[in-house]
């Protein structure tokens, strides 16, 4: 884990799914809570497994997790990232939503399943701190691994979570329909400039790195 000055902990970690078996408690919860945010409460129709996980298939060795977790190690939330060069969603399941759109780079990563079920503890901007954590672990995430730019296709209402946050995007495209309400599918840029502004926004102290479990 990456130390506040202060010496309290940074919260975020990453875990790639080959280490799902290692792993497991970590990965039951994240299932769990993706679960109940997206099919319990959301009522997406969703693939659920044993009744009590939602997972598909882009849940695959090749995936990477940005996690947050609270100061006893239990998990706050997560976020999903794909190589947009591997099969990802927006060239899935919401390929029909944007037939137009079609993204494949090596250095673009898509950005799904952003899950924080509940988080009472609330940063400056008025968002939960695991909500801050998984958008500036998957900033740092992206520095650290050649990401230029990240995609995300987001629930309208998101929006103001994102500006909350200090992230900047470009929406590319919209979608609305009496099903899935108002949909967008936004780029954004990853950069030095996006994590001074997440910190600035969120309130988050800088760390030196984030921890991969695969360390």
């Amino acid at each position: 884990m990456g130390i506040h000055p202060n010496g309290s902990p940074e919260m975020i970690t990453v875990v790639y799914g080959y280490e799902r078996e290692e792993q497991h408690e970590l990965f039951d919860e994240m299932f769990r809570q993706r679960k109940q945010v997206f099919v319990d409460e959301k009522k997406w129709d969703l693939k659920v497994t044993d009744g009590e996980f939602e997972i598909d298939e882009y849940d695959r060795d090749d995936t990477v997790y940005v996690c947050s977790l609270r100061p006893d190690g239990s998990l706050a939330g997560s976020v999903r990232l794909l190589n947009t060069l591997t099969d990802h969603m927006a060239n899935g399941p919401f390929k029909e939503m944007f037939p137009d759109l079609t993204v494949r780079s090596p250095t673009i990563w898509e950005a799904t399943r952003f899950a924080v079920p509940d988080d009472p503890r609330i940063q400056p901007n008025g968002v939960s701190r695991a909500a801050c954590e998984i958008m500036l672990g998957t900033c740092l995430f992206g520095l650290e691994h050649g990401v230029s730019q990240l995609i995300a296709i987001y629930e309208a209402p998101m929006a103001r979570v994102y500006r909350k946050c200090g992230v900047r995007h470009y929406v590319l495209g919209r979608h609305r329909s009496a099903t899935a309400g108002s949909i967008h599918f936004a780029l954004g840029e990853v950069s030095r400039q996006l994590e001074a502004s997440i910190r600035e926004a969120t309130g988050l102290a800088p760390i030196e790195t984030i921890a991969e479990a695969a360390e």
